[in-house]
């Protein structure tokens, strides 16, 4: 262990163009305070300047996942990666005036490591593989949010001169949906086509003929009925088209981003025990080990999972006055996929159904009954890895017969009446 009074602290305010950086001792003194270019010659520059000052107790970046971020920790330092809430509590602390600059914001970040390192968490050391499952699996979801936003437009366009084409597909992140806008692309394509036409369109893409969609294939005149502009059809039609390439070609490259990560997630021990959950599935698996994985080794409890999956509540007491809210500071996208492996237990398992009816009929939010439920499943799961045990639905059945009878109670009675 490095002497207290022998360490130093660094503080790094990272930009586009140049990093400042501030090193401070044990007792606050300032040892450095410069600007490096954002270059490999400059964070060369930075991490040797450090380096000659002495061993180093901690470095604080906003963003530790960056190039600068990325020069500290291949030094093998402890880095630190500080919220910019956090940072600016801190700034709020050294000045009623919150005066900001580069070369300040680097000396508070320094300060603050100094003074509350022990009370923080370092960027833990993660294996190449793992880490690169996290990153593939959060690349996928901004992917997918792309997907959403595109679905979207597309829908708007079409609300503006094909309002028609919207009956055929409920679900519009279907290929299918943006094929039939691809090969329909306005009202006059869709009311001259034949029945052959339009029935081998559904045959091709396995859509069933359905009464409701005969009688859709029948009326298909009725796109006609709306008066539309001609220009705006053109114009518009012109945009649903383009819409629709961009979408395949973007679920073309999800595709493939499936296929690795499913390939990188085979290659993790975990993941049998993850995908034995009821509705982790090939999908949600890879994301929730991606997600606990890199900090399964800091945690002591299952608590820490549920503050940074945002599933755990905040508690604000003060004299007689007490509340509960929702838990805003956290990982996004790890709750995101807490939310979605929660649903999808609802659908697969027994106990999961009546936890969330439950949650429903005691006056809960849908979104609230999920993240209670995904507080039980995390539970589960943190037990499920720290023990190398998969899911046993039957032992947990038991428990909870012994620890939540009520909830059991309910079970039998739903099982009596369906």
């Amino acid at each position: 262990m490095i002497p207290q009074e022998n360490r130093i602290w660094i503080g790094v305010d990272w930009g586009d163009r140049a990093h400042t950086v501030c090193v401070l001792d044990d007792a606050g003194a300032v040892l450095l305070k410069k600007v490096v270019p954002h270059s490999p010659a400059g964070l060369r520059d930075m991490t040797g300047a450090v380096s000659a000052l002495g061993p180093v107790g901690g470095a604080a970046i906003e963003d530790a996942q960056g190039l600068a971020g990325q020069a500290l920790l291949a030094e093998g330092w402890p880095v630190y990666c500080i919220n910019p809430k956090l940072s600016y509590a801190w700034r709020k602390a050294w000045s009623v005036s919150e005066a900001k600059t580069d070369g300040r914001d680097a000396h508070m970040l320094a300060d603050g490591l100094r003074q509350q390192h022990a009370r923080l968490r370092p960027v833990p050391a993660v294996p190449a593989a793992i880490r690169g499952l996290a990153l593939l699996c959060e690349d996928e979801r901004k992917l997918i949010a792309q997907r959403t936003a595109l679905v979207q437009q597309l829908q708007a366009a079409l609300k503006r001169y094909f309002p028609e084409a919207l009956a055929y597909f409920d679900n519009w992140t279907s290929p299918s949906a943006w094929d039939f806008v691809l090969t329909f692309p306005t009202p006059e394509s869709l009311a001259r086509a034949t029945t052959r036409k339009l029935m081998g369109f559904f045959k091709t893409h396995r859509l069933a003929p359905t009464p409701a969609r005969q009688a859709q294939i029948k009326d298909r005149a009725r796109a006609l009925d709306w008066h539309v502009a001609p220009e705006v059809v053109e114009v518009k039609a012109r945009l649903a088209q383009t819409t629709a390439k961009l979408l395949r070609t973007l679920q073309s490259q999800l595709d493939e981003y499936r296929k690795v990560i499913e390939t990188a997630a085979a290659a993790q021990p975990q993941t049998a025990l993850v995908a034995s959950l009821p509705g982790a599935g090939a999908k949600l698996a890879p994301r929730l080990l991606a997600h606990i994985l890199p900090i399964l080794d800091q945690c002591a409890s299952a608590d820490s999972l549920m503050m940074l999956g945002g599933v755990s509540p905040v508690l604000f007491e003060s004299g007689k006055h007490k509340r509960v809210r929702m838990r805003h500071a956290c990982q996004k996208g790890f709750r995101a996929t807490l939310h979605l492996f929660a649903a999808q237990s609802a659908c697969w398992c027994a106990w999961a159904r009546a936890f969330y009816d439950l949650a429903r009929q005691r006056g809960q939010s849908h979104a609230l009954a999920l993240r209670n439920l995904a507080r039980k499943w995390l539970k589960i799961l943190f037990r499920m890895l720290k023990t190398n045990t998969p899911y046993d639905e039957e032992l947990y059945l038991k428990q909870l017969h012994l620890k939540n009878p009520a909830l059991t109670k309910y079970m039998d009675s739903a099982k009596a009446g369906g």
